[in-house]
């Protein structure tokens, strides 16, 4: 699997498309290879944006629990970032880096209520010119989002979360945001709505596909089965000065076989005139191997693979690809 990105990545330059892997982003691929439109969907490794109402961390059999999720895809880029990054950076900043590659969230369970810590994970600014392009590696950044997620158990058909997010440089402050999120589940079909603001400094992005400003409200409608999922979403974008404009996305998720996902999905960005077409592969459902009161109500895929082709007035100019290798404890 390894080479065969390579190959990819080998084939886009060929093509003179600018390529970006993003390793170190936990939780991505799934939401990435589905377009982006995961507002409705629940799943165990969120991601920064997704509504805090999805991320589930444990079985509904389990009354009170700890738990947590590893993450592996940083070790990946470890060499590589400890020749580029580690000189230009600070010995409180580099502190941080090392449990963010492996530890997605640490969570708490106790009946109806449950909450998650998910550390320190490195975040772009939306001033940062580097911004996804080769010249500058995505992981060599000095910006940290840490979170804080509870989530309300309130009926099998209604789950409400909220989160706060806490940014720092070099372990210093540099403002929060917050966001809040429910998802309903009337006669098998999910609803969610979910609410996200940034600092007054300006938003951050972990997902390439955020294209958020300063807020942003989704709107989701996503059905849910074992073997597959449909998801369609629509992002409205404002700030406090500018009229919003909508940005639709979609994404579906087929699983022929226990040990493998197909995904696809596409997005529109209205105010740019792009689009981006999306898919990716998820292989091995933890379900497999976990004790009957163990497994989560949806497949949770040990590996995510989720590529990201940009255009731009119909032309190819920009793909990413990203990987997820987790484990819940």
């Amino acid at each position: 699997m390894k080479y065969a990105l390579w190959l990819l990545l080998w084939a886009a330059q060929a093509c003179a498309v600018e390529w970006d892997a993003l390793w170190v982003q936990p939780g991505v691929a799934r939401d990435l290879a589905l377009g982006s439109a995961t507002g409705a969907l629940f799943g165990s490794y969120s991601t920064a944006s997704q509504n805090p109402a999805a991320y589930i961390a444990f079985p509904p059999a389990q009354r009170t629990a700890f738990g947590a999720i590893l993450i592996g895809n940083g070790v990946v880029s470890q060499d590589d970032y400890r020749q580029n990054d580690m000189s230009r950076r600070s010995t409180l900043s580099r502190f941080g880096d090392f449990p963010s590659f492996f530890i997605r969230s640490l969570s708490f369970k106790h009946r109806w209520l449950s909450a998650s810590v998910i550390p320190a994970e490195p975040v772009m600014r939306r001033e940062d010119p580097g911004r996804l392009t080769s010249s500058s590696p995505v992981h060599a950044l000095a910006e940290y989002q840490s979170s804080v997620m509870t989530q309300l158990l309130l009926h099998p058909r209604v789950q409400v979360g909220g989160r706060v997010d806490f940014y720092s440089r070099d372990f210093k402050g540099d403002g929060e945001g917050f966001s809040y999120g429910v998802i309903l589940k009337p006669h098998g079909v999910q609803v969610g709505l979910h609410y996200q603001r940034f600092p007054v400094s300006g938003p951050r992005w972990l997902h390439p596909l955020d294209r958020r400003v300063d807020q942003g409200t989704t709107a989701s409608l996503a059905l849910q089965r074992q073997n597959y999922s449909v998801a369609v979403q629509v992002t409205n974008l404002s700030r406090s000065d500018e009229l919003g404009f909508l940005e639709p996305r979609a994404g579906a998720e087929w699983r022929p076989a226990r040990a493998i996902a197909l995904r696809a999905g596409g997005s529109l960005f209205t105010r740019s005139h792009g689009a981006v077409a999306t898919f990716g592969v998820g292989l091995l459902d933890a379900n497999w191997f976990r004790a009957r009161n163990d497994r989560l109500p949806f497949p949770e895929d040990i590996l995510s693979i989720g590529v990201a082709l940009l255009y731009n007035d119909g032309h190819l100019n920009a793909g990413h690809t990203a990987v997820t290798l987790a484990w819940r404890l």
